[in-house]
């Protein structure tokens, strides 16, 4: 099946109503893939991916972190290699209580860009109107922007 095959098909499913969440892709580059890794749903995770529309090597945390210059990735970004910092371009928050911030500086600093509970964000760009949170996350906090 050609990728604009799986993009079809799968805007179909969301407009006939399969899934809560589902976000159609817009073009067929934008579809989800085999390798596309999914956030375990309900379990108290942010999840992350290295490439929007969830696609790359997927990260994810269960609590507040002040500097993901900590957090271990090995999928190759370039910036801080070996890390999650500035490393980040979808999100994914399967928390079970609460909004998730994500920090664009490390110790909750920065600006901030939310995710509610069982919410994901495909393209920054797109999403939140805010390309250049692409690749800027460094810290996030649980259930308050403070």
């Amino acid at each position: 099946m050609t990728k604009f095959a799986v993009a079809s098909a799968f805007a179909l499913a969301v407009a006939a109503g399969a899934g809560t969440t589902a976000h159609a892709a817009t073009d067929s580059a934008a579809a989800p893939t085999a390798q596309t890794q999914f956030c375990p749903y309900q379990t108290g995770y942010a999840c992350f991916w290295v490439d929007n529309y969830k696609g790359g090597t997927m990260g994810k945390v269960a609590g507040n972190n002040t500097n993901y210059m900590n957090l271990t990735n090995s999928s190759g970004c370039t910036k801080y290699p070996g890390t999650w910092n500035d490393c980040i371009s979808s999100l994914e928050n399967q928390g079970t209580q609460c909004t998730v911030y994500f920090w664009t500086a490390a110790g909750y600093s920065g600006y901030w860009h939310s995710v509610a509970r069982y919410d994901s964000i495909y393209d920054f760009g797109v999403d939140y109107g805010d390309a250049a949170f692409n690749d800027t996350i460094s810290s996030n906090h649980w259930c308050t922007s403070s």
